[in-house]
């Protein structure tokens, strides 16, 4: 009987076990969306998040690349220790998801990251310098957290990547190793995490100012209070639009189709519709891909076609002398400033004109961007508008409206790239919350 019962005791305490391994290593039904970190660097004004990679969970800090094609970095820690690196050889399946470039041979004793024969190539993009890199793309063991409960690590074993040239990283912020793409592509962060676990293509971001934090989720979840009740009935929502154009390898510009594109229909200036906008700068130009309405994490401020921008900053200037603020010298790139004892403040931070991106006039679809998303203060006495002149210095077609990383922050943005819908919030702040306690439950 004792031994019978040892034996039972025995049985039951494998099974378990075998259970544990399994829940660490391969997904549960109830898994849906994973949580990444995100921070600004005050100094360069880009959004990184950090990953682990590799058989030996070589921590990276990655720029955040919403338009951008898929993970690259260099690093001599992962380089060091890439034994579970494999290419990603020409003609594979994994190479057509890709849709790459073409295939590149690279004859060494033995095949190491960024030197492999036959294999799948591509080029990686620095969106701040707009240096290119081609190199073989690889694959490699992506560990990440779930979103829900006590935050379970997990492990997607073959995730596309490419070792890049350390020249990429020139203009990077200073802990980064490169930059992951979560674009429109087979190979990015979102499409290859719903790939592996069979879950939806969606992402939800809420970037941070410097010094706060904030998180990219990826998948579905259920929200933390109160961003759970911003999601279900405060968001706006508006089709996401596809570049139908391809630029790619052109300088800055990257690869169009890749980026996420909205509607705009017009710009609202208080309450007041800014009039004399050329309309047809708004819409994509099929030919060449022009024009258009981008999201851009890598712009640190809304960049806006010359003429837009002049619009803009007329409208703005006569709506803030209405309310006595005062105007001084511009302060380059930014183009319209004010004396800061002559703002006051508000919840939603500097008092000033409101300005709105206008999506649906009839359904009431805009997106409006408040003080605290509108002004930068440049100094002890002067705040700016933190809108720029964008298209300045680059070559080729040029998108009219890029909406840059500043006048994102402390907004929910959900990108349902399955359905090509956006949902954005209002300012947080009027929620009486911030990015920083973004996160799931």
């Amino acid at each position: 009987m004792a031994h019978s019962t040892i034996s039972i005791f025995f049985f039951f305490s494998l099974c378990f076990f075998s259970f544990y391994l399994n829940a660490q290593t391969t997904p549960s039904k109830q898994l849906q969306a994973f949580i990444f970190p995100i921070k600004k660097d005050g100094k360069t004004n880009q959004y990184y998040t950090n990953i682990q990679f590799g058989s030996n969970s070589t921590k990276l800090n990655v720029v955040i690349d919403l338009g951008g094609n898929f993970l690259w970095f260099n690093s001599v820690d992962y380089f060091n220790a890439a034994s579970s690196y494999r290419p990603i050889l020409c003609g594979s399946r994994k190479c057509q998801i890709a849709d790459t470039d073409g295939c590149i041979l690279c004859i060494s004793d033995l095949p190491v990251p960024g030197c492999t024969n036959n294999t799948c190539s591509d080029f990686a993009l620095n969106p701040f310098t707009g240096t290119l890199g081609f190199s073989g793309l690889g694959e490699d063991a992506l560990h990440v957290r779930s979103a829900r409960g006590a935050h379970v690590q997990y492990t997607v074993d073959d995730f596309p990547f490419q070792y890049s040239d350390p020249v990429l990283r020139t203009g990077l912020v200073g802990l980064a190793a490169g930059a992951v793409g979560i674009g429109r592509t087979g190979i990015s962060l979102q499409a290859q995490l719903a790939s592996a676990f069979k879950i939806r293509e969606k992402f939800a971001l809420c970037v941070p100012p410097a010094g706060g934090d904030g998180n990219l989720i990826v998948g579905e979840t259920a929200y933390s209070i109160p961003f759970e009740e911003i999601s279900k009935s405060s968001l706006f929502t508006t089709p996401l639009v596809k570049n139908p154009v391809s630029i790619s390898g052109n300088e800055v510009i990257g690869n169009l189709t890749h980026e996420y594109f909205i509607n705009v229909k017009s710009i609202k200036v208080g309450s007041k519709t800014v009039l004399s906008l050329n309309k047809t700068l708004l819409s994509i130009n099929k030919k060449d891909g022009s024009g258009g309405t981008s999201i851009r994490t890598v712009r640190p401020y809304t960049t806006l076609h010359k003429s837009i921008y002049k619009a803009l900053i007329k409208a703005f200037v006569r709506a803030a002398a209405s309310k006595n603020i005062k105007r001084v010298k511009s302060v380059a790139p930014l183009g319209a400033c004010f004396v800061l004892k002559t703002v006051t403040s508000s919840k939603t931070g500097p008092q000033v004109p409101t300005i709105d991106l206008v999506m649906n006039k009839k359904k009431g679809v805009f997106w409006r961007f408040y003080g605290s998303n509108s002004m930068v203060r440049v100094s002890k006495d002067v705040t700016c508008l933190a809108f720029v002149e964008g298209g300045i210095n680059v070559s080729g077609p040029t998108t009219s409206i890029e909406v840059g990383g500043y006048q994102m922050e402390n907004h929910l943005l959900e990108f349902d790239v399955a359905s090509s819908k956006l949902g954005f919030s209002s300012s947080l702040l009027l929620h009486n919350t911030t990015c920083s306690k973004f996160g799931s439950s």
